[in-house]
């Protein structure tokens, strides 16, 4: 199967798909920021059928795990009810990373690897990451052709960045980010701490997987699930 055109780090406008202004989708063309790394070289790809995430995920996602059984003195397991906590550790470390800058990696890292494993045991998808580059790492979906970057997305809630200078953590094809914007659009608008929250970007993949779902059961051609070779290594 050819692979669609796709934009990269867009798909998802501020937040929710409103910006906190007017509602207006935005996209987002530019390279990723210092200590997120646009898609490299990925050289391990997770089996569709695997329970286990690749190692590297699963030492940062448990990480992330411990991080917050210490503040909070609770284990989250990976429920989008626990997500909620990763909202507010978030929160409370924008503080600690603006002032020990160096942090800023192992903490998206983490963060970025639990988001990412939330979704993953919630949609059909699979993990391609980069040994060399976390911030690269992505989940590309089976059912229909889309990537989620949830080091990126952890990034931008710990830095409220998300700028020219940064991705918005999703890529899909542009004749289908278009629809997806204006589906996007007509949500309620979102306070500022609404909108960087990775609770609130799972929000928007669930929307997204969703209405690209309805329209691909829409679609007069019939269209075989993706693998992983449709991605291709970005």
């Amino acid at each position: 199967m050819d692979n669609p055109d796709v934009s990269n780090g867009n798909g998802a406008s501020k937040g929710n798909g409103a910006s906190k202004g007017n509602g207006a989708s935005k996209a987002l063309d530019a390279p990723a920021p210092v200590g997120v790394s646009p898609p490299g070289k990925r050289n391990v790809v997770m089996d569709l059928d695997e329970d286990t995430p690749p190692g590297a995920v699963l030492e940062l996602a448990a990480a992330c795990v411990r991080f917050i059984t210490a503040k909070y003195k609770i284990e989250p397991d990976f429920t989008k009810e626990t997500l909620s906590f990763i909202d507010h550790y978030v929160e409370e470390a924008r503080e600690a990373v603006a002032e020990r800058p160096e942090s800023l990696a192992l903490t998206a890292h983490a963060i970025g690897a639990y988001i990412g494993e939330v979704a993953r045991r919630t949609h059909a998808c699979w993990w391609r990451i980069d040994h060399e580059d976390p911030g690269a790492w992505r989940l590309e979906f089976r059912n229909v052709y889309l990537s989620f970057y949830p080091v990126q997305v952890a990034y931008n809630a710990l830095t409220k960045d998300d700028g020219e200078t940064s991705f918005g953590g999703f890529e899909l094809p542009d004749d289908e980010r278009h629809a997806l914007f204006e589906r996007l659009s007509q949500l309620p608008q979102v306070s500022e701490q609404e909108y960087f929250a990775p609770s609130m970007k799972l929000e928007v993949l669930d929307i997204a997987v969703d209405a690209l779902l309805a329209k691909r059961a829409n679609s007069p051609n019939p269209v075989r699930p993706y693998e992983p070779s449709d991605y291709g290594d970005g």
